[in-house]
């Protein structure tokens, strides 16, 4: 007897650009939707997988299949309904339906959020698993709970206790979530596929890509660039919703420093080559989950330098890096150090180790889907 596929659904409301470039997010996505992209046209590419997709489109009217993956759109929430739902958990009956549209066994599903208590409402009245992944540190923590955002951050560890399957990006979240939320979780590791690598000769800028949010800290970017003038620094920052002031004085002032190149919005697709001809990558976030960044640099042999983050001490024990530990002048010395040449070619080659032994997408696959199958038997 054949056996029946495994549905697997993936709620990715901002993910449908990483499918069709020409199409621009509601909302400018970030890692956590690049790994759901990864993850499902993985596992779509898998005899023993259907996997289907929740995204927000305006403009997709039908179920259409793109890379293996069944789309299921929803139409955008109304502004004001999404903001009053960042505070007050009502339960969105759009997504509700196309869950059920899905009728998928699994419903996996990254990032706290509110929609985390929508798809674990879901899965408990149709009998159905659920798999979180935490995207961030906050996710571990008590964060979502703070302020205005107590019933909803209340609604969303309300989900989180009900998902059947937690991952964690780190160590340090696995026992972050074992600590406030006495939650159980796998470490699933951020994943790419392997990439080509370019010759040191190619690689000239200093690297900083984000959304232009306060706590990836730009500014902190822009003044490690004015400490070193002789230095091409290069700055792929997106603009964001609620940040737009922000926006508008970082792009200002780098474009007042003869060494900085503010390219602003960059397409996902593009940005390869961005890591790729990069001499290194800073981040200046003061904190992360397990900044996507970091992967990014290390499958194209491209160091990273970090002004506070660094999960489970990975660029310290993979050598591929260094963190400051949240000292400005640190990093300014750690960037001098890494602009020597023989510094450099060893954290290249340490990076690309690190990435082929950790983050590789066709290594970690197949764990990944075990789990998958074991969730659905149990």
């Amino acid at each position: 007897m054949t056996m029946r596929p495994t549905r697997v659904c993936f709620l990715n409301p901002f993910g449908y650009e990483l499918f069709d470039p020409a199409t621009r997010a509601s909302r400018v996505f970030g890692g956590a939707e690049v790994q759901l992209y990864y993850l499902a046209t993985a596992l779509a590419a898998l005899e023993k997988f259907s996997v289907s997709m929740i995204v927000e489109s305006a403009n997709l009217r039908h179920q259409q299949v793109v890379e293996g993956v069944k789309m299921i759109p929803v139409r955008p929430e109304p502004p004001a309904l999404a903001r009053l739902r960042d505070r007050i958990p009502i339960p969105s009956l759009r997504y509700l339906s196309a869950m059920r549209t899905a009728d998928a066994d699994i419903y996996l599903q990254r990032g706290g959020a509110v929609q985390t208590g929508d798809v674990a409402l879901h899965c408990r009245v149709a009998r159905r698993r659920f798999v979180f992944m935490a995207a961030h540190d906050w996710d571990c923590d008590h964060h979502h709970r703070g302020g205005s955002q107590y019933l909803a951050g209340t609604y969303y560890v309300a989900g989180l206790h009900r998902a059947d399957l937690v991952y964690a990006q780190s160590q340090f979240q696995q026992d972050q979530l074992q600590r406030h939320h006495h939650t159980s979780s796998a470490v699933q590791r951020t994943v790419y596929p392997a990439a080509p690598v370019s010759s040191p000769d190619e690689r000239e800028h200093v690297l900083w890509v984000g959304r232009c949010v306060d706590w990836k800290r730009p500014m902190a970017f822009l003044d490690l660039a004015e400490a070193r003038p002789d230095v091409p620094f290069m700055m792929a920052c997106a603009p964001y919703e609620g940040a737009h002031d922000l926006y508008v004085s970082v792009a200002a002032r780098a474009d007042l420093m003869p060494n900085v190149e503010f390219l602003g919005f960059v397409p996902f697709a593009a940005t390869d080559d961005l890591f790729r001809n990069a001499r290194v990558i800073v981040n200046t976030s003061t904190v992360e989950g397990f900044p996507n960044t970091f992967v990014q640099a290390a499958r194209v042999a491209t160091p990273v330098l970090s002004l506070e983050v660094d999960p489970d001490r990975v660029l310290e024990t993979g050598g591929f890096g260094a963190c400051a530990d949240g000292n400005p002048a640190t990093l300014a010395e750690q960037l001098d150090q890494m602009l020597d040449n023989a510094t450099w070619r060893r954290h290249s080659a340490n990076a690309l180790d690190y990435f082929r032994t950790t983050h590789d997408l066709e290594t970690i696959l197949p764990a990944f889907a075990r789990s998958l199958e074991d969730l659905c038997r149990s």
